[in-house]
């Protein structure tokens, strides 16, 4: 059971100082990581950039005959950040290359014809950096993962809502922390986020057109939480079960649409974090990318989540 305390405006908040609580966050007590050189050995940078430069000129392309849709300008300002940072002197702390010009858009006689291209574009560059991702390990390993989240957002950008995202803050890096740490931290954020949208769906009314993208991301989170508890290694010190995460939660007082928006907005922000350092700490980080993924673009279709970068701390 969990109890409601201090119904404040405001965010769904873990209390994790309860007493007897194991529960600890890494992005807070996580080792701060030394600088990178490079990619940490990856040598594909060069293929990446080729990949995000491709999808950019199909995104700037159909910017081109339709000027009137600002989106299309937002989603090409994205793929230019990612391209820059890949050419640039160190893109696991997004340091870019000085501003230049990714190439030509590429022309198109109809709207249509720009957002098939774009979306191949955009699902191959996603599709190699889960690769990648799954290939390398530590800041890295979040890195592509990261890229890939960011990449899909752009691409469910072509028949949904986009706006200008977060900007990256150069050198800022996601904590470093064990993997157990890592998976107890996301095990009970899961939990957390489980409970913020049962309670939002109470706050929707029957007819609100956003209850399907409510139930669907409720649904993804508990997948999510049962595929990771599945996950755990014969090694790794079992991860907690949910009733043993804090079980106070601060819910907005307001029990309406924005009330219920504002949660899922909270609850989407501290899963793709927490999503993030587990990646950077997961030895199997193909399967903590697909997690990060899955957070990043739990609500695309509500306007909620953009971001060049999901899981840094650009905030």
């Amino acid at each position: 059971m969990r109890k409601l305390v201090s119904w404040a405006v405001g965010a769904i908040v873990v209390m994790s100082s309860l007493a007897g609580c194991a529960f600890s966050d890494p992005r807070i007590e996580g080792t701060p990581p030394s600088p990178s050189a490079g990619l940490a050995g990856i040598s594909d940078a060069s293929q990446a950039t080729s990949e995000v430069q491709a999808a950019w000129a199909a995104v700037a392309g159909i910017a081109a005959i339709d000027p009137g849709t600002p989106k299309w300008q937002d989603m090409a300002a994205t793929l230019d950040a990612q391209w820059l940072v890949l050419r640039g002197p160190d893109p696991v702390n997004r340091v870019s290359s000085p501003p230049a010009n990714p190439g030509s858009p590429t022309t198109f006689t109809a709207v249509q014809d720009g957002l098939t291209a774009a979306d191949s574009a955009l699902s191959s560059a996603r599709d190699a950096d889960l690769t990648r991702a799954g290939s390398a390990t530590g800041l890295a390993a979040a890195f592509w993962a990261s890229l890939a989240a960011s990449t899909e957002q752009v691409r469910q950008g072509l028949q949904g809502d986009y706006a200008s995202p977060t900007p990256a803050k150069p050198t800022a890096t996601i904590a470093q922390t064990d993997e157990n740490t890592a998976r107890s931290s996301l095990v009970c954020s899961y939990d957390q986020g489980i409970y913020g949208l049962r309670s939002a769906l109470g706050f929707l009314s029957s007819g609100d057109s956003a209850r399907s993208q409510f139930t669907s991301a409720l649904a993804t989170l508990q997948k999510d939480q049962a595929s990771l508890l599945d996950n755990t290694t014969s090694t790794a010190t079992p991860s907690p079960s949910p009733a043993a995460c804090p079980g106070i939660y601060e819910l907005p007082s307001g029990h309406d649409h924005d009330a219920a928006v504002a949660i899922l907005t909270t609850v989407q922000q501290n899963l793709v974090e927490v999503s993030a350092v587990y990646t950077a700490a997961s030895s199997n980080p193909s399967t903590a990318a697909g997690y990060l993924m899955d957070n990043a673009t739990l609500a695309t279709g509500l306007g909620i989540g953009w971001a060049v970068w999901p899981g840094w701390p650009d905030k």
